[in-house]
Parts: C-alpha cells; structure tokens; sequence
C-alpha cells in the first residue's frame, strides 16, 4: 500500500504522527506542497506554471515513491501520472488548458500514487468548476468582461488537498 494512501486511510495523524513515516515518504509530501505553493503563486502572478518547478518535483517525487517502497511504488506512481496528467495533456493539445497544467497534475498523479490520484483528479475538477464560477460571477459584480484565463494552478492545489484530507473516508 503507498505511504500517502496509508496516510489517508488511518486515524488522525496531526504533526507527530507525519514525523513518524518513513523519510522518503514525507520528502515526496514537502515536494508536493512546495511545488503546488509556487505553482500557484507563479499561476497567479504571470499565469505560468514552470517547468523549473514541475520537472524536478516530478523526478524527485518519483525517486522518493522508489526509495520508499520499491519498485510497487514506482508503478503505482506512474500509473498516478498517468490518470492525472492524460486528461489535462487532451485538454492542452487544443487549448483549452495550460501544458503546465497538465505537468503539475503528473506530480500530483506521482505524489498520491494509485488510487489515490483519481480523488485528486475528481477534486481538482470540483474544484475548478467552483473557481471559474467564482471568478465569473466576481467579473460580472465588476462589470468587467467574464474572464479569458483562469489561473488553475489554485485548482489544483485546492482539489489536491481536498482529495488528500477527505480520501481517507472513500479509499
């Protein structure tokens, strides 16, 4: 079973409870959070989401995922990528969203591994649905034209978080 689905799936674990899994485990957790707060952060400021940030998350979330537990894990994480990051990459091909969207959905998918990345997947869409009505109906208040971009890296984060703190009810 992966470590972040483990995580999910038991009682409460509050800080000391994360001190106690194993080091690669929370190395890939720290790597997760730290790409996802850039991420929005650049999403919001310039409406890019860096490949300087993503690629290396990516690699270091799947040496973490090997080092943790193995060979199992690695497939699990790639399966992850794989169920993350397609949808968003035939969603990018035509422009409808960001390759760098799609890139920060494969550390996603590699991070929470096998099933888990499917709750993710299915939080980041609730999650974006809500945030472009937000931002529809915060336009229209303005006055202003409804929005061209929306910066969903703040998706992301949101639906990956929501995944990660109520998945331990679903897995």
């Amino acid at each position: 079973m992966l470590p972040l689905v483990a995580i999910v799936d038991a009682e409460p674990l509050g800080l000391r409870g994360l001190l106690l899994l194993p080091l690669p485990t929370r190395l890939a957790l720290l790597t997760l959070i730290l790409a996802l707060g850039i991420s929005v952060v650049t999403d919001l400021r310039s409406r890019l989401i860096l490949n300087v940030v993503t690629a290396p998350a990516l690699l270091a979330i799947l040496v973490f995922s090997t080092l943790s537990g193995g060979r199992a894990e690695l497939v699990s994480s790639l399966i992850g990528v794989a169920a993350c990051a397609v949808p968003f990459l035939l969603a990018a091909f035509p422009g409808w969203m960001g390759m760098g969207d799609a890139k920060l959905m494969a550390v996603v998918g590699a991070a929470l591994g096998w099933p888990l990345a499917l709750f993710a997947l299915l939080g980041v869409a609730i999650a974006g649905g809500a945030q472009a009505v937000a931002w529809v109906v915060a336009a229209k208040l303005r006055g202003q034209e409804r929005p061209k971009y929306v910066p969903y890296a703040v998706a992301i984060a949101a639906g990956t978080i929501g995944a990660f703190l109520l998945g331990g009810g679903v897995v």
